[in-house]
């Protein structure tokens, strides 16, 4: 007995043919308008799998690459900066120089202090620069300025504000970049060599370490001057501007109308005006003498003159000569010294630098200071001092110059970073491609196959619907 299909059957089998063509085609026209092979999941989940971790690896790509393109805009801009402060020293070394030429008048050195103090000024700006709100050489503290002006012992100082990390941007699962350097090691960075004197009062070290950065003016003040032997009417004009310390011997020649302290320069007696004559001896200390009442006689006589040495301006310690490791503190800066005085032979300003602790600002402000010569130096003088501040100045332009090699180091390595993550998204792009997208050639095919099985469903289940209840009994 042959078994008739019903009419429910038939219609069932035949919307399942439908409902499976046209699912068939609207897949192929999604793939089509999408470009996609992987539209859910579903469609196929090892590719849906590996797609997905290739797209994890392109957002981790870009945002590292993100990243790296926003640290090297501050280290280009740091490094351009730094180049500009490299040519800025090596400006300001040549005005030294020109400063330290003997045919150099007062007034030239202070037009040569005044360039310097320009640059000093710029480059305390370029210390200071920013890019967007973040500071560039205050290390992590982005929002702090680094440098900072103040006043100590009624000298101009700059002081470092920031601190001593390196800003780093995360630019791997274990690989960072850093993109700053903090200030502190480039404009001043500390290579402690010792402490250094002028020699202008004959002061040394003592033999114990010292204690402080930066520079000092050391103050030793001429507090009296005492005499035995002077003779021929000749009488100390008044201790107001000696500035002798010690013993010293004085040899006045009524002969040839001259007088000598030690071995100082010469100077003839005036026959008027002659109630305060200037007196030197070969290191620049002097004695005034009031030749009023001389009768011409030749004699030679001791003068001796005492005094007191100060670190801050304010407290003030008695000389002896004797002191081998004379302790000086000053509490406001926290500096301690300890210096030699048993040949000191005069009083005034001792400049006294920690050897390769003093900032490229304070080296700058220490010259136009001295080009302005508030301490009455002679040229010889002035130039060793000037000397001391050459060896600070080329010390701090070489810190400038490693820095700025660092910077383009560390910017040759974001672009090769860069490089590197533009090519690791291209490799995952074309992998993801490969996995995900749609060949078009077959999907086109595929999606005409769809339709015309579709069309020749519809027709065959057209006809399959017109049988009537005569057809199964026949």
């Amino acid at each position: 007995m042959a078994i008739r299909p019903t009419q429910q059957a038939t219609f069932a089998q035949i919307q399942r043919g439908l409902l499976y063509n046209f699912a068939t085609l609207v897949r192929s026209q999604e793939q089509v308008s999408s470009g996609k092979r992987i539209i859910r999941p579903s469609d196929d989940p090892i590719g849906a799998s590996q797609a997905l971790a290739f797209k994890r690896q392109i957002a981790a790509a870009e945002r590292n690459k993100t990243a790296v393109e926003g640290a090297r805009v501050m280290l280009d801009t740091a490094s351009s900066s730094l180049q500009d402060a490299g040519t800025m020293l090596a400006e300001a070394r040549s005005i030294l120089l020109q400063a330290m030429n003997g045919t150099q008048s007062d007034d030239d050195r202070v037009l040569l202090g005044n360039s310097l103090s320009l640059i000093r000024d710029r480059l305390l700006e370029i210390g200071n620069q920013r890019t967007g709100n973040r500071y560039l050489f205050s290390g992590t503290g982005t929002s702090t300025a680094p440098f900072v002006e103040g006043t100590a012992a009624g000298n101009t100082r700059v002081n470092y504000a920031g601190n001593d990390e390196s800003q780093e941007v995360l630019v791997g699962v274990d690989s960072e970049l850093t993109f700053t350097l903090p200030g502190d090691d480039v404009f001043a960075a500390k290579q402690r060599t010792g402490t250094e004197f002028s020699g202008l009062t004959g002061l040394r070290s003592g033999t114990t370490a010292d204690q402080g950065t930066g520079y000092v003016y050391l103050q030793v003040r001429h507090d009296a001057t005492t005499t035995s032997g002077l003779g021929g009417g000749v009488a100390l004009a008044g201790a107001a501007s000696d500035t002798i310390v010690g013993d010293h011997t004085l040899v006045v020649d009524g002969t040839a109308g001259t007088v000598q302290l030690d071995n100082g320069p010469l100077v003839v007696i005036p026959s008027s005006n002659a109630g305060d004559v200037r007196v030197t001896d070969e290191n620049g200390g002097e004695v005034h003498l009031d030749f009023s009442a001389y009768n011409g006689a030749s004699f030679s006589a001791t003068v001796s003159g005492s005094a007191s040495i100060s670190l801050d301006g304010s407290n003030w310690s008695a000389l002896t000569l004797t002191e081998t490791d004379l302790e000086l503190v000053d509490s406001a800066s926290g500096i301690v010294l300890h210096v030699d005085a048993r040949n000191v032979h005069r009083a005034g300003s001792e400049l006294v630098t920690f050897g390769g602790t003093v900032n490229v600002f304070d080296t700058l402000q220490g010259i136009v200071d001295d080009l302005e010569n508030a301490d009455g130096l002679t040229p010889n003088e002035m130039r060793d001092r000037l000397d001391m501040w050459l060896i600070e100045l080329d010390r701090n332009h070489e810190n400038i110059q490693v820095a700025t090699g660092e910077l383009g180091s560390l910017s040759q390595r974001a672009t090769g970073l860069q490089e590197a993550f533009d090519d690791e998204t291209t490799q995952v792009k074309s992998l993801l491609s490969n996995v995900e997208d749609a060949d078009f050639g077959e999907v086109v095919l595929e999606m005409t196959r769809a339709e015309q099985t579709l069309q020749l469903a519809q027709a065959t289940s057209a006809r399959l619907l017109q049988n009537s209840l005569l057809n199964f009994l026949r």
